[in-house]
């Protein structure tokens, strides 16, 4: 085997991972900011995807073992399964109600099991905490807990999701330190 076929490879894989749309949270870049909108303290050690247009998405051992989501959404975007849209007045109660119906309409999470649906605050602005179990198409429990609120703007929602055996409990604080980190900016 030539150099040329040794190195040739080799050089194809680490321009590819360089490529990889991920960050790691450091200390430089741990504040996610949104422009006239929000301010989260992201957990350090996990990685940012640098490619999400939709919101924030990190994970601190891959997709499929825990993701923090934050979405914020205006209120005529219709949630995708039960075509429904928020609105500045609604209450938080009325939040977890559509929440929940529209993690029923998936497939995916129509057999969950609401472990909690209480009040909690989101940016010093009352919010709903939504916590449910579900098992996937394996049978493996996860666990998902969903911070939400309304205002003039729109919904904004955090979310951890992690298998419910080991990675769930594990990561939790991470999650509940950044939801009390949110500061929502003023218009």
């Amino acid at each position: 085997m030539t150099l040329r076929h040794t190195l040739l490879p080799g050089l194809l894989l680490a321009s590819l991972a360089a490529c990889t749309p991920w960050a790691r949270v450091d200390s430089s870049s741990r504040v996610e900011t949104r422009t006239s909108d929000y301010r989260v303290e992201l957990p350090l050690g996990w990685v940012k995807s640098t490619d999400s247009g939709s919101g924030t998405f990190i994970t601190r051992d891959g997709p499929a073992l825990n993701t923090i989501v934050i979405y914020r959404k205006p209120h005529d975007a219709k949630l995708p399964r039960t075509q429904r849209t928020t609105r500045a007045d609604m209450l938080p109660h009325e939040l977890a109600e559509l929440i929940l119906a529209e993690w029923r309409g998936n497939d995916a999470t129509a057999n969950l099991e609401v472990l909690s649906n209480a009040p909690a605050t989101l940016g010093g602005q009352p919010a709903v905490r939504l916590h449910i179990r579900y098992r996937n198409e394996r049978g493996l429990p996860i666990e998902r807990v969903m911070i939400g609120m309304v205002d003039a703007k729109g919904r904004l929602a955090l979310q951890y999701e992690a298998p419910g055996i080991v990675y769930f409990q594990r990561n939790l604080a991470d999650f509940e330190a950044m939801a009390a980190s949110v500061k929502l900016q003023a218009p």
